[in-house]
């Protein structure tokens, strides 16, 4: 399948040395990069891009800010949307593999680095497959996946996004196996998990391994979150998957349920597992972070609760985004849940869904003329 690897970032990625020796050591032939910069982004890395190209034959695309405003003039509503100096600008690179008819979509942070004897893009084509694997559910409705992974000292851990309410609650997990369709893969971190500030601040965690020898999906009816970082997304699913600039660090956790939603409709399954990626996590501010998960923290339950209470009847992931993004609007008008500041928040993210969607309908019109 056409596989694309997209990275934002303001660094020289020097990494993707090592994800095109990894493609060509397990001989993967119809894959592409794209590379979205800022307005911070060092000065040499299109000539970094360009000589990787070459060495690899590899294509490589680096996008700096004169090339997005020229790729994006047909998408006036993201165009507006988007700032610059955000991490968000992933959302141009998800297009433009889109554009590409990308088939599969894997995306990485500028710190996760390959895992020696991961055949990296190999073990994320479990996206698009049907296969029996193993299916997990709880008796609370939720699972945390870092219980899966092994840490230095013992600590349990959450995965950056699980709601609050949710956590330390006793509960039962029950293992089947089940056939489905795969149409996300997460990978797990190594080293720096993908954990919150208030976690940050209060353990020294350092994950060191995968508790299991394959893959497990969430089943229908349980949820937990993934992230942007080391995971892979079905073609189709883009379409519901959108990172909002307006929502700090719940920026890529909200769409990550909206599609949990849209798939246990579908009766699709998310995966969760290999590969693994060490994660030598980029100096940030705790406290910054802190800053940009509060209104995550606060309202994320209630965010969930609601999804959980929207009955879809379409059948394929935009048009389910699209009945989402309606109902979640009457929904906010008429129960009155939020209030002022509340509302900001939500606004934002609902504001998001209609650009991408709309994004989404103008990409999809330029294939068929």
């Amino acid at each position: 399948m056409k596989t694309a690897i997209i990275t934002t970032t303001i660094n020289i990625p020097y990494l993707l040395k090592d994800y095109t020796d990894n493609a060509k050591k397990f001989n993967h032939k119809d894959i592409f990069f794209v590379i979205t910069g800022d307005k911070k982004s060092h000065p040499d890395t299109r000539d970094f891009c360009d000589n990787l190209a070459k060495e690899s034959g590899y294509e490589i695309t680096f996008l700096n800010v004169s090339d997005q405003e020229k790729f994006l003039e047909p998408y006036t509503e993201l165009k507006d949307f988007l700032p610059y100096n955000c991490i968000q600008r992933r959302n141009v690179s998800f297009l433009y593999a889109y554009e590409k008819k990308a088939e599969i979509i894997i995306t990485i942070d500028d710190d996760n680095f390959i895992t020696e004897n991961s055949d990296f893009i190999g073990e994320h084509s479990i996206v698009g497959t049907n296969k029996e694997i193993e299916a997990l559910s709880s008796s609370s409705g939720w699972i945390n996946v870092c219980d899966f992974l092994e840490e230095k000292n013992n600590h349990p851990f959450y995965h950056r996004g699980f709601p609050l309410e949710k956590r330390w609650i006793d509960q039962t997990i029950d293992i089947k196996n089940k056939k489905g369709r795969i149409v996300v893969n997460a990978g797990f971190w190594l080293q720096d998990p993908d954990i919150d500030a208030i976690t940050r601040l209060t353990l020294p965690i350092k994950s060191t391994g995968f508790k299991k020898k394959n893959n497990f999906v969430i089943d229908i009816g349980t949820w937990t979150p993934f992230n942007s970082q080391n995971t892979s997304v079905l073609r189709e699913v883009i379409q519901s998957y959108f990172m909002s600039p307006f929502i700090g660090r719940y920026d890529d956790i909200w769409p990550s349920y909206l599609v949990k939603k849209i798939a246990d409709h579908l009766g699709d399954f998310i995966s969760f597992g290999f590969p693994l990626v060490k994660q030598d996590r980029n100096e940030q501010d705790i406290i910054v972070n802190l800053e940009n998960e509060i209104w995550g923290m606060r309202l994320t339950n209630r965010f969930c609760n609601i999804l959980k209470e929207i009955k879809l009847s379409e059948n394929d992931y935009l048009s389910c985004s699209k009945e989402i993004y309606k109902k979640l609007k009457q929904y906010q008008e008429q129960k009155n849940i939020f209030n002022e500041k509340e509302n900001k928040f939500f606004n934002k993210f609902l504001e998001g869904i209609n650009v991408w969607n709309k994004t989404i309908d103008r990409a999809n019109k330029k294939y068929i003329t």
